[in-house]
């Protein structure tokens, strides 16, 4: 049996070449990891492609899916014009070369949407493209945990990125097993539960023994030091004089490595 898929979300060229040359066999690309992951620009997307072309096409295919978020927040309840800005940005994403797509939508009940997210997934099946159903789903109404996973599965999203509605993947990992369990014994759920959330080469072994998962979702990163100075803040966001945090090359070969043995 393969060994799991190992999925790094970077926001990030530097981030993309690190996760990439570590072994990373899919990269979920985002803008702004410090908000959870938005949308990221096409212009990122086709010079990552352009990397893997010309670097790494010849000894094996690194498939990179697109975020698809037009805006921070925890609620994931869109309106009709967000809903519009992001199937556009999908389009525009797919005509560039992503690989998939990764996306999320909760009506005000806490349920996953079935209206938007059923819009989302039939526009990239227009392209041919998967979709991930992201960590939205640890927000959704803990009782009613199986009904979305099940609604999830019936919309067509290939992959479930979870926490198993805690905290972290470590923490989840009861919800977790149920719910890798409960994909598993269905003959009609063609869905991967792939757990997210403080994975790290301390725990990586761990998740997947317990869970069983077949894929797994991390972000790697360590803190780069940067010039001095940076005491001013942008956004509304504190000034960050420490540095940036980047995907970590040696942190991803570490968990890919644990993963094979």
């Amino acid at each position: 049996m393969s060994s799991p898929l190992l999925e790094i979300c970077i926001d990030s060229f530097d981030s993309a070449v690190a996760a990439i040359r570590g072994g990373a066999d899919r990269l979920e690309l985002c803008a702004a990891l410090s908000e959870g992951g938005l949308t990221p620009s096409v212009g990122l997307l086709r010079e990552i492609r352009r990397f893997t072309l010309e670097n790494v096409a010849q000894q094996r295919e690194v498939k990179l899916y697109a975020m698809v978020r037009c805006r921070r927040g925890s609620d994931f309840c869109y309106s009709e014009p967000e809903l519009r800005i992001m199937l556009h940005d999908l389009e525009l994403l797919a005509q560039n070369g992503a690989d998939g797509f990764v996306f999320g939508a909760l009506d005000e009940a806490g349920n996953v949407h079935r209206e938007h997210c059923g819009l989302v997934v039939a526009e990239a099946s227009k392209h041919k493209k998967p979709v991930t159903f992201h960590r939205a789903f640890d927000c959704t109404d803990r009782s009613k945990m199986v009904e979305n996973l099940e609604l999830a599965g019936s919309l067509g999203f290939t992959t479930l990125l979870s926490s198993g509605l805690e905290r972290t993947a470590l923490e989840g990992i009861q919800n977790l097993t149920e719910m890798v369990k409960f994909v598993s014994e269905s003959e009609r759920m063609q869905l991967t539960v792939m757990p997210g959330s403080g994975v790290s080469p301390r725990n990586v072994q761990e998740i997947v023994q317990k869970t069983g998962c077949r894929a797994v979702h991390a972000s790697a990163r360590s803190l780069r030091k940067g010039p001095k100075g940076g005491s001013i803040s942008m956004g509304g966001n504190a000034a960050d004089g420490e540095g940036l945090l980047v995907c970590d090359e040696t942190i991803v070969r570490e968990i890919k490595n644990l993963l094979k043995s």
